[in-house]
């Protein structure tokens, strides 16, 4: 699955510890006090340890390049800050971080890229049906709702580290008298998807909006992932920075994610902040916890949006129009 064998790892580390220090231990059992000589050798055996860790790092990357290129991409996917905090996440219902049988295999057929077993073998826009285009595919709002899924969760964090005036879809001021570049967004409605007072700043204005991709889409697969990221970035900045800054006297700060989990550069640094302004609140609370719990949280919120994407029907059920029905007559005579 991608996580370290921590028996093993943790008896590499202790015997590593003990090689390094021997020279000490016996300098302190035997009282002997030439130190030149104990840091000379303790520097040799700590210079072994590095090489054999290294060799070992180097060993992995080669078990890397061995796989398929298709492999490979999904093993440097789920590297990304953020992607496996599911993983080690204890099962709390109340937080969402419970998952079914069906939905766990999915997770782990998503991670890896293994086949996705009875998924439906065509989409109702016509294409043949696949992960990658169940996650991409427009219809059944599942696009928007795993957006807005990851758009609540990052607005209730920056509520929980004490932001003020945090709301979600908050429109921005007009902007006709301002000299806009062709790139930035003018339309009369735009809204942000989260906004907060004291992010980054005393009483500074934050506005930030969300971008949810996938990165194996036909257009994506074969650009590095770090490259995806600064591009969702630079266009955010494109759209909405300018005018931020000018009408709304205040920040933007883009917040990309890609469906496995990882974190752009600037949405990992939102969320590094949020969690230290929530472990300077809560007393009881490190900034380690805060880190893990946010990241853990904010990917659950995507993760279950896009598991339901993944199966969930795309089809309207049809049904009369209740606009054009005197629901104060339903009922009457019951």
């Amino acid at each position: 699955m991608g996580l370290d064998h921590l028996i093993d790892s943790a008896y590499y580390q202790y015997m590593n510890s003990l090689s390094i220090t021997r020279p000490l231990v016996d300098a302190i059992l035997t009282g002997e006090g030439d130190t030149a000589r104990i840091d000379e050798e303790c520097k040799k055996l700590r210079q072994v340890c590095q090489m054999e860790d290294f060799e070992r790092k180097q060993g992995q990357k080669k078990l890397i390049c061995d796989v398929s290129p298709s492999v490979g991409r999904y093993l440097d996917l789920n590297k990304e800050v953020g992607a496996f905090s599911w993983l080690s996440a204890k099962p709390y219902r109340h937080l969402g971080f419970e998952l079914n049988h069906q939905e766990f295999t999915d997770a782990i057929a998503l991670r890896y890229g293994f086949p996705i077993l009875n998924l439906l073998s065509q989409c109702i826009c016509g294409k043949e049906n696949s992960p990658d285009h169940a996650l991409s595919c427009g219809n059944g709002g599942f696009t928007i709702m795993r957006h807005n899924e990851v758009r609540d969760a990052l607005a209730e964090a920056a509520s929980h580290a004490g932001l003020k005036a945090v709301e979600t879809e908050k429109v921005l001021l007009p902007c006709d008298n301002h000299n806009l570049p062709h790139t930035a967004n003018t339309a009369p409605i735009t809204r942000m998807d989260v906004y907060g007072v004291g992010l980054w700043g005393r009483l500074q204005k934050t506005y930030i909006d969300v971008k949810i991709f996938h990165p194996e889409a036909q257009s994506y697969k074969k650009k590095p992932i770090r490259s995806l990221y600064k591009y969702h970035e630079s266009c955010k900045k494109k759209n909405y920075n300018r005018r931020v800054v000018a009408v709304e006297q205040g920040g933007f700060s883009p917040f990309v994610m890609e469906t496995l989990g990882g974190l752009a550069p600037e949405a990992d640094r939102i969320v590094r902040t949020l969690a230290g302004r929530i472990s300077v609140k809560h007393s009881g609370t490190t900034y380690i916890e805060a880190v893990s719990f946010l990241r853990t949280r904010i990917r659950f919120a995507l993760l279950r949006s896009t598991l339901v994407a993944l199966r969930g029907s795309r089809r309207k059920i049809a049904s009369i129009d209740l606009g054009e029905v005197d629901l104060n007559l339903v009922g009457v005579g019951v």
